[in-house]
């Protein structure tokens, strides 16, 4: 990789007017000099563009019609320039330092075909509800552990679009997340253990609507699709009964006021826990060891998101509580 690589940062915008200008800014301020930023407005139907339009002189900015996040992002990949890519949401802002982070990851790790920083959850008015400390994730403790919190602020290698692709146009609410089961199915991921991005939850943002059987069959689609890859590794195969219990309770935990959707995908996950028992019994099969789930810590008293200067949360006394696991 070339000194001071170029890093493209692709930022879709739907109907976030309230919101873009401070993500524009957010990656303007991040101080590296290598970078070029596109936005991509899908349509929008608000003020989106006369916001786009403040910044026409530091941006580049395209317009089509509504189309969804993951056929713009694909348009935004493919116009990108970049060694480096990252997708930004407009409504979350990064933190300062996070693409030097980003770059300075993927140089020191040749085999890393993305780095993920750890980050915090933000509401309407920048205020943290909560901080995600993320594990060293692999696809053995994606699919084992089933409690992937990958997404902002996520860096790419170029390189990764020639081996994995653009995102699955046919997926609505995890189109993200597919992306990192099919990275990491090919190349590493680097954990990056600094808070440098925020995933902002309101009203408009489309992950609080996502509760229902379609969100609960995207996630579970996720490990089938893997399980069925050529690419996936045989010795984790023998695992399968435990990775679809796994899929299967998470699919329960996403199926909103779907009782009737919800129970059946509580004992599809109990029947392959039984599955998984006996397999275990018969073999001596152990399972192996891999990441843990996202270390969460709540704040004690209002913080904005603003005040990680420097990404130090550390140093920002008396914000956290005690920190609990799971997300």
């Amino acid at each position: 990789m070339q000194s001071s690589p170029l890093v493209s940062i692709i930022i879709p915008a739907y109907n976030q007017a309230a919101f873009l200008a401070e993500t524009i800014e957010s990656v303007l301020a991040q101080g590296y000099a290598q970078t070029e930023i596109i936005v991509l407005d899908d349509g929008s139907t608000d003020g989106t563009p006369a916001v786009i339009a403040a910044f026409q002189d530091r941006v580049t900015a395209y317009r089509h019609d509504n189309i969804g996040e993951n056929p713009t992002v694909n348009r935004g990949l493919e116009l990108a320039q970049g060694d480096i890519l990252c997708i930004v949401n407009a409504d979350d802002p990064l933190l300062p330092g996070a693409i030097e982070a980003g770059v300075a990851a993927l140089e020191g790790d040749s085999r890393a075909l993305a780095a993920y920083p750890d980050w915090v959850e933000i509401d309407p008015h920048g205020q943290v509800t909560r901080l995600l400390r993320l594990p060293d994730y692999d696809l053995a403790g994606m699919l084992l552990g089933f409690n992937v919190a990958v997404g902002p602020g996520v860096f790419l290698r170029r390189e990764a679009l020639d081996q994995v692709g653009k995102r699955n146009t046919e997926l609505r609410y995890t189109g993200d997340l597919d992306y990192w089961f099919r990275v990491a199915l090919v190349g590493g991921l680097k954990h990056i253990p600094a808070v440098l991005a925020t995933h902002r939850v309101h009203p408009q943002a489309a992950s609080s609507a996502a509760q229902g059987k379609l969100m609960a069959d995207e996630v579970l689609r996720l490990v089938k699709v893997t399980l069925r890859n050529s690419s996936f590794p045989g010795e984790l195969r023998r695992h399968r009964f435990q990775m679809l219990r796994q899929a299967h309770a998470a699919a329960a935990h996403y199926c909103g006021d779907d009782s009737a959707v919800r129970s059946h995908y509580l004992w599809r996950a109990a029947w392959y826990q039984h599955a998984a028992t006996w397999h275990a019994r018969l073999t001596g099969l152990r399972l192996p060891a891999f990441s843990g789930s996202p270390q969460i810590e709540q704040p004690a008293k209002p913080a904005a998101y603003t005040d990680l200067a420097q990404c130090k949360l550390a140093s920002v006394k008396g914000i956290w509580t005690e920190t609990s696991a799971g997300a």
